[in-house]
């Protein structure tokens, strides 16, 4: 079907679904000056301006004619999966801002179908939009829009520019203490915050914490939570959210009831001891029995015994937090927080900043003259990479904006100009698609006037041809000294 596609029939799909309008394909035909031209040198012409992204033109080149748009938002592309629904990264028709819109599957939107069971899946989903769209926190993902009408349901919510904190786990596994401190005092700031609304969470996992680009923890989907407060325990049982099973388990060992807050704590708790230690507190499997057992809650170990070096009062916040007995954990949110933001505070000052100047002078290189912190985009596709740019650059008082896609960079500039003072395209992990960008970067209107750093592999040095260097767009190559390279965006700011 893509193979018999000419360009003429290309922009007339994209005309038909809506997704390109006639000036927007007139401009791209003035360029190409004549549409008579090859297939591929029509497509590019499309993603070169902006008008498809290859989700896009997939979707039309394979006949799609649904699924570009739900009400006001345009569909970019997919940014994540589960079983019940997809997310999308949209961009509103009107503002072109960008959301994430979650759209339940097909299999589950027609409330006839499955003997009666979709009807109790589209209300849970509506109501987990409903639900959410009640919390304002800074650490909870809000949610704008819930639709849920005939065959089609979604709830729109923010973006969130990052990756969900098991991503992150599962590349760096163990972190540094006052970095997983500061996250599960984000973490516990949302659940507080959501307690005291008398919601709970009922699925508090890695996967939904969502980490920006600026290094925020967000809550996302409080969909167990969303269901109605009369739903019997056997209806939460078969339910095939694994994560639900767990909270069962706890609380058919525990003898406490399906809201109870003290569940969460535990739970985030199980998430404190897994960025500490690098380690799992509880065992995985499958096995429904298994997953249940009082053992499997009972007999974590204490998180001194699989980290030693665990400051000791960490370790003491984690085993308050996973106490088997109910009455020995935090009883609240708000507790777990008090004393995590102590804990915080005393890691800072015991940090020992001496390597490069005072912690003041440190802090104060990535603040501008009026005293406001410069904002950075670093395009780095390595999870390792990405954490030590953060770390290099926070600590020195600039706002890093961190993503592993080139293309999303250079969105985030065409959707706001101002997005960041100064872009870092490292090509190692990615390859020659951040060369390629870097370049595009230097070139396009919106983009050029901005500095721009280079930085390619061991490897990659033969590439340094490809691009066009001047006083705002330079290049470098690894092994690069961490104070070189601030010496370099310092030196590239100056000029921009």
């Amino acid at each position: 079907m893509v193979n018999s596609v000419t360009p003429e029939g290309l922009a007339q799909r994209a005309l038909d679904v809506g997704i390109l309008d006639h000036r927007q394909l007139q401009t791209v035909w003035s360029e190409l000056g004549s549409q008579n031209v090859p297939l591929e040198n029509f497509k590019q012409a499309l993603l070169r301006n902006g008008l498809l992204t290859n989700f896009q033109l997939e979707r039309i080149l394979n006949g799609f004619r649904d699924g570009f748009f739900y009400g006001a938002y345009k569909v970019l592309y997919a940014v994540g999966a589960g079983t019940f629904a997809r997310v999308f990264r949209a961009a509103h028709r009107d503002t072109n801002k960008i959301y994430a819109v979650k759209v339940l599957r097909k299999r589950f939107s027609n409330p006839i179908g499955e003997d009666g069971k979709n009807r109790t899946t589209i209300e849970s989903f509506r109501r987990e939009g409903e639900l959410g769209a009640t919390l304002k926190h800074p650490n909870i993902v809000p949610i704008h829009e819930v639709y849920s009408k005939g065959l089609t349901h979604y709830i729109v919510m923010d973006f969130v520019e990052g990756r969900n904190l098991r991503e992150f786990w599962k590349a760096q596994r163990q972190f540094d203490p006052l970095e997983a401190t500061n996250i599960l005092i984000d973490v516990m700031s949302g659940l507080s915050y959501a307690h005291a609304k008398g919601i709970t969470h009922r699925d508090m996992k890695m996967s939904n914490v969502l980490l920006s680009s600026d290094g925020t923890a967000q809550l996302v989907d409080f969909g167990l939570a969303a269901l109605d407060a009369s739903a019997s325990e056997e209806a939460l049982d078969n339910t095939p959210n694994p994560r639900t099973v767990d909270y069962v388990g706890l609380e058919r060992a525990t003898g406490v009831g399906k809201y109870d807050i003290r569940s969460d704590v535990f739970f985030s708790g199980c998430i404190y001891y897994q960025l500490l230690s690098g380690k799992l507190p509880m065992s995985e499997t499958r096995d429904r029995m298994q997953r249940l057992a009082r053992s499997r809650y009972q007999d974590i170990p204490p998180i001194r015994d699989v980290a030693p070096k665990i400051p000791l009062a960490l370790a003491m916040i984690v085993n308050k937090s996973i106490e088997f007995d109910p009455t020995r954990r935090y009883q609240k949110p708000g507790e777990m927080l008090a004393d995590l933001k102590l804990a915080a505070k005393r890691l800072m000052a015991s940090k020992d900043d001496t390597t490069d100047g005072s912690t003041e002078s440190a802090a104060l290189e990535g603040h501008d003259s009026e005293g406001h912190p410069r904002a950075l985009m670093i395009v780095e596709a390595d999870v390792k990479m990405q954490d030590l740019f953060r770390h290099l650059f926070k600590r020195r008082g600039y706002r890093v904006l961190v993503t592993s896609d080139p293309e999303r960079a250079m969105n985030r500039f065409h959707e706001d100009p101002n997005a960041a003072e100064f872009a870092i395209f490292s090509a190692g992990a990615i390859g020659r698609h951040a060369v390629e960008t870097f370049q595009r970067f230097s070139e396009q209107p919106v983009t050029k006037g901005v500095p721009a750093l280079l930085i390619l592999g061991q490897k990659q040095s033969q590439w340094k041809q490809d691009v066009t260097i001047d006083d705002r767009h330079l290049v470098a190559e690894m092994p690069l000294k961490a104070r070189e390279l601030r010496k370099i965006v310092r030196s590239l700011l100056l000029t921009g």
